[in-house]
């Protein structure tokens, strides 16, 4: 199943790009400014939530890959008991949640929202996230900016080499990706990962899972949050504060435009 990362989640972290990093600090940031509860949807390794907890936040995770989740517990149990005590993990669909918390910062990271391949999906997710933050809280989404319209000129059949990077046993590992295809009518794109591990005594074990992101530019992404009720208060295209217009990702910071009744 694509977006699961099934066979690969254990692989996930070795991604060495500044893309992986780069927003950490800026979440931990905006949950120390806020204060109360944080709810990360698509919280995946615990990448984001670990830190997050580690800061002093109390923190929910929710994501769909039982895979994903799996690597987050065994590195949660490494952790002392006063910030396991704070991460809070669930298995869930961000399109259709309901939890007995309200939190003053929900976030989707790193793209995840993406993998929502049709606007009913989308408006779901975002309104499960407006009914779930508190007021004078704050909704950040973030996915990646299209360099130009959309079309076969993306599709690559070559497999092209995103990283390389040594797992903590001191072996190599190396992910390339293959852009198989691209739907301009979904405004899907269809993506094959290759992981693979080298080892040192010469062999090589290849780990396989596909990718199917729905791409959006930047009116249709705010047209969707003004839809489910929310208000854009700041936009970014990097997280060292890079103007929208400048940055290759779009980073959208969101209010909500009228209280619960």
């Amino acid at each position: 199943m694509e977006n699961l990362y099934l066979n690969t989640a254990a692989l996930y972290d070795a991604d060495n790009r500044a893309v992986f990093t780069a927003d950490i600090p800026f979440y931990v940031e905006r949950a120390r400014k806020l204060g109360g509860r944080v709810l990360e949807l698509a919280c995946g390794t615990g990448r984001i939530t670990i830190p997050l907890a580690e800061a002093g936040a109390e923190v929910w995770g929710l994501d769909y890959s039982p895979a994903m989740l799996e690597v987050m517990a065994a590195k949660a149990v490494e952790l002392p008991a006063a910030i396991r005590s704070r991460l809070h993990m669930g298995q869930g669909d961000m399109t259709d949640f309901s939890l007995e918390e309200r939190f003053n910062l929900i976030f989707i990271p790193f793209r995840s929202f993406q993998s929502l391949e049709t606007d009913e999906q989308a408006l779901n997710c975002l309104t499960c996230a407006r009914e779930h933050l508190e007021p004078g809280g704050q909704f950040i989404i973030n996915i990646f900016k299209p360099i130009r319209q959309m079309g076969d000129w993306w599709v690559d059949p070559e497999e092209h080499l995103d990283y390389e990077t040594k797992l903590a046993s001191g072996e190599r590992v190396t992910r390339h990706s293959i852009k198989k295809a691209c739907d301009t009518e979904k405004r899907l794109l269809y993506t094959d990962l290759y992981y693979r591990i080298h080892r040192q005594d010469g062999t090589v074990e290849e780990f396989k899972d596909s990718l199917r992101l729905r791409y959006f530019y930047g009116d249709d992404i705010r047209s969707l949050l003004h839809s489910a009720g929310f208000v854009i208060q700041e936009e970014y295209g990097w997280y060292d504060g890079t103007p929208a217009g400048e940055g290759p990702e779009y980073i959208l910071v969101c209010g909500y435009a009228q209280q619960r009744v």
